[in-house]
């Protein structure tokens, strides 16, 4: 560079070593931060996926198409195949952040359950029992996904939360179809087994972090 007063070359601290002037180095432009997209194997993944999942859908469809006129049925296998495309395929893609992709995913669930039991005509059951099952399941299920989506959380962390949400969720079953938790008699018992193996998982998730930080 060179001095913008006498046009003498700059030292390599910006300084003019004929008028002294200080010429400031004009400031780079900041690069945009880049959406982290899919990667490569995230991709293959999800071409394979959707791919197996196009046979039985467009299948069921044809077959309820041309058989039958009046109730169709190819609705629950579409829509089954759709919510499985979406917790299984959306958070590997990272397309969208886990909040949104846990959201998407309760949202598909209660969606799908909501559009069976309204066809079935089995809706008041789903409000005097299984609406809370449910809602529970699709809770799960969206923390499960916001935690694989967001690739900051070690896999055996994922596996200790997921054995703790099976333990809560059996607990969960009896405890609707008792309407007491004071009546509890097998669930809290399968439960201990569920809960002590995501301790075990959580302890080892803890050991191998603090391995690495030591190295």
């Amino acid at each position: 560079m060179y001095c913008t007063k006498c046009g003498s070359q700059l030292t390599d601290d910006g300084l003019c070593p004929t008028c002294n002037t200080v010429v400031a180095e004009p400031a780079k432009p900041e690069e945009k931060k880049k959406l982290r997209g899919p990667e490569p194997g995230a991709r293959n993944y999800a071409a394979i996926f959707t791919a197996l999942l196009v046979f039985p859908a467009s299948l069921c469809t044809a077959v309820d198409l041309s058989f039958h006129r009046y109730d169709f049925w190819f609705g629950y296998v579409v829509g089954a195949i759709l919510v499985v495309w979406v917790c299984a395929v959306l958070p590997v893609l990272n397309i969208t952040p886990a909040p949104i992709t846990a959201l998407i995913c309760f949202v598909s669930i209660v969606g799908y359950v909501f559009y069976v039991l309204m066809k079935t005509g089995h809706i008041e059951w789903l409000f005097q029992r299984a609406l809370p099952l449910f809602i529970l399941f699709a809770v799960f299920v969206a923390i499960d996904v916001a935690m694989i989506s967001s690739r900051k959380i070690d896999h055996l962390a994922i596996l200790s939360a997921i054995s703790f949400e099976i333990g809560v969720y059996i607990i969960a079953i009896e405890a609707t179809y008792t309407k007491s938790l004071a009546n509890l008699h097998w669930s809290p018992i399968l439960a201990c087994g569920f809960i002590s193996v995501s301790a075990i998982f959580i302890a080892f998730s803890y050991i191998g972090k603090s391995n690495k930080k030591n190295k």
